[in-house]
Order: structure tokens, then C-alpha cells, then sequence
């Protein structure tokens, strides 16, 4: 019996992953999680709860007990190198033998974005732990259109800072599939990835698929990376936040994110899902749910 304790098991990648190492056989799937009732469908499911953070020591040498393999799951922010040399060391005192990393995409310590640096600084951490490692690097999530899900509904439009820019954008259920066929296998031990989705794309693409999808005409406005900034100070997001959305937006507008690998489908064995797959199969019924509107314009 293999124990695998996913950390960071509610995010967005977490909450896909969990579910799937239930599936394995012969795997106990531990999640490490901050709000225990947050994380009870998982509970319901199989997982064992392990309530407690990254930063926190002592939760940490109690939830690696005994585990094979951690997967980690770290949020973006300025302490995600203090974080992740924490769990780095409690796996090390737990005799915990893999870690499953997910990074960011071109993490470099001399990269692009303070992110991108962030997890430059990680990605070291855990290649000079002398632990078994995977390291995953995913571009941008298909999930961040989430974000502009009101804009649609209210305005049939939405803004983004990457102006014609083109990016492979990867479905989460990707970088999921991805980091648990990482972790039940050997075959992908102590190398790099770099996942993307099928196809460098634009967001005039998204805006097309989204169209597709709801019969109505949805438009893509095209701003700058600091109005990007000030909108989500004005919604509400911390500085380090929105100037971290900044400076992607600036980056992947320039093309940065142009970058197409096979990587999803060498280690899950299918392709990864396209952008209209994914705004059919997570977009629509999310708008729908909203009281958007499906249907030619009136």
C-alpha cells in the first residue's frame, strides 16, 4: 500500500487530483488542507484529512508520516519559497522518499515575473534535496477564465492584459491527470516538465469559442497590463496580487507563453483537451448556471 499525501488538496489542481488517486489501487490518499469542512466531499470519498499548512511544522511531520510521495501544491505568493523549503525538510525528517512539484511555467530564478522567480528558487530546493523528484511547469490555466465569468454574463465581453499575445493554455484537469500519473509512476522520476495545452492560442480564440458555445457574440477587449493592476486593486485583490496578474499579462502579451509541448500526453498516454473542449465542457454550464443567456441574439 503506497500513501500519497496531496498538499494544497482544495485548489484548483487538489480538488481534481484527490479523486483520482482514490481511483488507484492499493494507494492511501492523504490531504493536507486548511478548513477541514471545506474539504469534506473528499473526506466522503476516501481521502484522509490532515488539517494544517504548509508553514506549520508540526502538521506537516504528521501528515508525511509513513507517506511514500507528496504532491505539492503550493498558492502563488511572496512567501512560496519559505512554504515550500518547509514541506522540502518535514519530508526529509518523515523519510518521505518522492515530491510531485507543481511550478509555473519557464520557472527560472532569473525568469520573467517575481512568480516565475519564486519558483525558480523552489524548483532548486527540491533538485538539491536528494529526494525523488517531478517537477511540473504548466502554462496558463483555461480555469483563469473563470475570472471574467460576470463581465460575459453582464456584458457579452470581457478584458485581458495579453493584447494579441498567444499562449498554450492548459485545463487544470490536465496539470491533475499529469502530476497523479507522476506520482503513481517511476518512470517520470527526477525530470522536468513543461505541460501546456494543444495549441498556442489567443484570447480572440477564446473569445470565439466562447461565442460558439453560447450562440451569442462574446468580444475580447484588449487592455494594458496596468489597467489590468488597477482593476483588481479596485476589486479588491492585494497589491502583490495584481501586480503579479501585471506582469504575466505584460509577459504573455509579448508572446512568452507561445511555448507547445507533448508533455501532457507523454505522461497521461491521451492529448491534452483543447480550449473549445474546455469551454463546452466547464464554460457553458458554468454560464448557464449564471442565467446566461444560450441562443442567437435576438
Amino acid at each position: 500500500m503506497k500513501t500519497i499525501l496531496v498538499g494544497g488538496a482544495t485548489g484548483n489542481i487538489g480538488s481534481l487530483l484527490v479523486p483520482q488517486l482514490l481511483e488507484a489501487p492499493n494507494v492511501l490518499v492523504r490531504a493536507l488542507v486548511r478548513d477541514a469542512a471545506k474539504a469534506k466531499p473528499l473526506a466522503d470519498n476516501g481521502a484522509h484529512l490532515y488539517t494544517g499548512a504548509f508553514d506549520e511544522p508540526k502538521s506537516l511531520n504528521t501528515a508525511m508520516h509513513d507517506a511514500d510521495t507528496v504532491v505539492l501544491i503550493a498558492p502563488p505568493g511572496p512567501d512560496c519559497v519559505k512554504q515550500n523549503a518547509s514541506l522540502i525538510a518535514a519530508a526529509k525528517r518523515a523519510g518521505v522518499r518522492k515530491i510531485v512539484r507543481i511550478s509555473a511555467i519557464k520557472s527560472a530564478e532569473d525568469g520573467r515575473t517575481e512568480n516565475t522567480r519564486l519558483h525558480g528558487q523552489c524548483d532548486r530546493l527540491l533538485q538539491e534535496s536528494g529526494l525523488t523528484y517531478v517537477i511540473l511547469r504548466p502554462n496558463y490555466f483555461m480555469q483563469n477564465i473563470f475570472l471574467f465569468l460576470d463581465s460575459i454574463v453582464s456584458d457579452k465581453q470581457f478584458a485581458a492584459g495579453m493584447g494579441d499575445g498567444r499562449l498554450a493554455m492548459i485545463d487544470a484537469r490536465d496539470v491533475a491527470e499529469s502530476a497523479c500519473a507522476a506520482a503513481l509512476s517511476d518512470q517520470f522520476d527526477n525530470q522536468i516538465f513543461e505541460i501546456s495545452g494543444p495549441a498556442s492560442i489567443s484570447f480572440h480564440d477564446v473569445a470565439d469559442a466562447l461565442s460558439d458555445t453560447t450562440g451569442q457574440q462574446i468580444n475580447y477587449i484588449a487592455i494594458s497590463p496596468d489597467e489590468v493592476k488597477a482593476a483588481l486593486l479596485g476589486y479588491g485583490f492585494d497589491e502583490w496580487t495584481a501586480n503579479l496578474l501585471r506582469e504575466y499579462s505584460a509577459a504573455f502579451g509579448d508572446g512568452w507563453g507561445d511555448l507547445v509541448t507533448g508533455d501532457v500526453e507523454l505522461l497521461t498516454g491521451h492529448p491534452p483537451r483543447s480550449i473549445r473542449q474546455f469551454v463546452s465542457e466547464v464554460i457553458g454550464p458554468a454560464l448557464s448556471q449564471s442565467g446566461f443567456a444560450f441562443g442567437p441574439p435576438a
